[in-house]
């Protein structure tokens, strides 16, 4: 709509132009006419009055005047009349004597001593251009009908007259009379002229509108280039923003099989510095098989991306073509599925946790009293033996394995039962203090020593304390009976960088290996040659219920280090409470 309407525009303007000078043009014309009329009456006045004065063209009369003066290009006729319009003197001598105009249009042509013009078509169809006023040849003062009563010199009497006025029956003398003069003239060559003037401006006025609907369609498409580009830029911007912000690395692979772009997550991925990945053969960066094997949709897979360690990855790869279907390169799009696999493993165990759960409340329901009728009459049927007889000590150990049975059934009700955390404001400095406190004697016995200067430092949070530190008695005691005499347990709390607060204990232990170390929380799972293995599956539920997590790293000179992540603002999670 903006073109049409600048183009209705240029077109009214170069139109409207092309008028104004075409009008001019005609005014022109006219005007050249006229004056070129004027030029001829005066001419032929002049010639008059010189042939009245005698002298050079004495001998010349009126009709031959007018007929050589009519006889030059471009000049129909010349004519003079009476006021009626009757022809006194006409270069066609046969048309003297007839009307050149009636009565009517003489009135309404009305001469004067001022020329005037007029359109007339001629006998013969033509049309012409026709210059009249009064006729006056005599310069000097004139009478009412423009010649002084004096006549005119004696050299040539005949002069003034339509013919041989000598000869018999010659025409009367004109002088005396009222006259008028017209001058016809041809139009054909300044009409000629005129439609060439006419194509010309025509011409000029249709290359000004092409030019300017160019220019106009010129201006338009470089706005339209400008704002296509800039929304270009704009959608350039955003893609790089997305694929820059996005989760998944993206790698796109050019066809001589290098990258050529790859976003930070893939560099992530790859632990390389921002650019490493890219003018890399794809050959160092990625497996080959993933590019031979692509359009499949994604793959799950362990791939070792830039020479690193292999990790779990959905891989999907797709061709990129042009909107003629030219290959451009293959996109690449690693998805990191660890912590989707952890966040699985998380789920089996907590399945299994609460399977274990729900059958150990039911085992330990139907055991308990049956083991507590063993252990009273165990103890009863002791009584009745001496002391230190074979009997009574027999005695005394079914009542200790009666004992050790009834802390495992505990132990199974309380990893069964729902986590009750009851919060309030508790140091984790005084938890680490009282857990050191309760395991002293533990440690002690094993020669093991603590060291709890690291958690002086430890921040507020809100917690149940009672079951925080059975949580971290559970994590103290697994540390000290993972070392030999002399070794360190260490306790430590702080602030994380993610901005949660933590305690960690480490021990100088063997460490855990590898393959256990995805099984460490699962109940009855256990590498010491005593005990039930529902420690650290107790530990760990009770730390989930608090919206935590336990992590077990690896000390680098030996030892494994189990930190708790607690949140350290007021807004916990609810999960676990009754």
């Amino acid at each position: 709509m903006l073109v049409i309407g600048a183009a209705v525009i240029l077109a009214a303007v170069v139109i409207t132009m092309a008028a104004i000078d075409l009008g001019r043009e005609k005014q022109y014309v006219t005007q050249l006419l006229l004056e070129k009329g004027a030029a001829l009456i005066k001419a032929f006045e002049a010639g008059t009055r010189t042939g009245m004065r005698g002298g050079f063209g004495a001998n010349v009369r009126l009709q031959h005047l007018l007929e050589e003066t009519a006889n030059q290009p471009g000049i129909f006729y010349i004519a003079v009349t009476d006021t009626g319009g009757r022809i006194l003197a006409h270069n066609d001598a046969k048309r003297i004597g007839g009307q050149l105009f009636t009565p009517e249009a003489m009135r309404e042509l009305a001469p004067d001593a001022t020329e005037k013009w007029r359109l007339a078509t001629e006998d013969d169809g033509r049309e012409s251009f026709v210059v009249y006023r009064r006729f006056i040849p005599s310069a000097r003062g004139r009478g009412l009908h423009g010649f002084h009563g004096h006549h005119p010199p004696m050299g040539d009497p005949g002069f003034f007259c339509t013919d041989d006025c000598d000869a018999p029956g010659g025409q009367h003398d004109l002088r005396g009379m009222p006259l008028v003069i017209f001058v016809g003239l041809d139009v054909a060559p300044i009409e000629a002229a005129r439609r060439v003037d006419l194509q010309n401006t025509l011409t000029t006025a249709g290359v000004l509108l092409v030019l300017g609907l160019g220019g106009v369609l010129a201006l338009f498409w470089a706005q339209s280039y400008r704002a296509q580009r800039r929304a270009l830029r704009q959608t350039t911007a955003l893609a790089s923003e997305v694929v820059a912000a996005m989760p998944a690395g993206l790698l796109l692979v050019a066809p001589d099989g290098r990258v050529t772009m790859a976003n930070g997550a893939a560099e992530n991925l790859a632990g390389v510095a921002s650019g490493g990945l890219v003018g890399r053969p794809v050959g160092e960066v990625l497996p080959p098989d993933i590019l031979e094997n692509g359009e499949g949709g994604e793959r799950q897979m362990d791939v070792a991306i830039s020479g690193g360690a292999p990790i779990a990855l959905g891989v999907a790869v797709s061709a990129v073509r042009t909107e003629e279907g030219t290959p451009v390169g293959s996109l690449v799009v690693l998805r990191d599925l660890r912590e989707m696999r952890r966040l699985e493993a998380e789920i089996r165990r907590r399945e299994k946790l609460a399977a274990v759960g729900n059958l150990a409340a039911g085992v330990a329901h139907e055991i308990r009293n049956p083991l507590s009728s063993i252990r009273g009459y165990a103890a009863y049927f002791g009584a009745k033996f001496a002391p230190g007889s074979e009997d009574r000590q027999a005695a005394e150990v079914m009542v200790r394995e009666v004992d050790r049975l009834n802390r495992v059934i505990s132990e199974l009700i309380e990893f069964a039962r729902p986590s009750d955390i009851k919060r309030r404001p508790v140091r984790l400095a005084d938890l680490a203090s009282h857990a050191a406190r309760l395991t002293l004697p533990d440690a002690t016995a094993r020669g093991v020593s603590v060291d709890i200067s690291g958690a002086a430092d430890g921040p507020e949070v809100t917690a149940d304390p009672d079951r925080l530190t059975q949580a971290l008695l559970n994590l103290c005691l697994n540390a000290i009976q993972a070392m030999q005499p002399g070794g360190v347990m260490t306790l430590a709390a702080g602030t994380a960088p993610d901005g949660r607060a933590f305690l960690s204990v480490a021990d100088t232990g063997g460490g855990i290996a590898d393959a256990e170390r995805d099984r460490i929380f699962d109940p009855y799972y256990t590498t010491k040659p005593h005990g039930t293995g529902l420690g650290l599956p107790i530990a760990h539920k009770i730390v989930a219920a608090h919206g935590g997590e336990i992590v077990l790293t690896a000390r680098p000179d030996g030892g494994t280090v189990a930190t708790v992540y607690l949140p350290s603002d007021n807004r916990r999670h609810k999960s676990g409470e009754a």
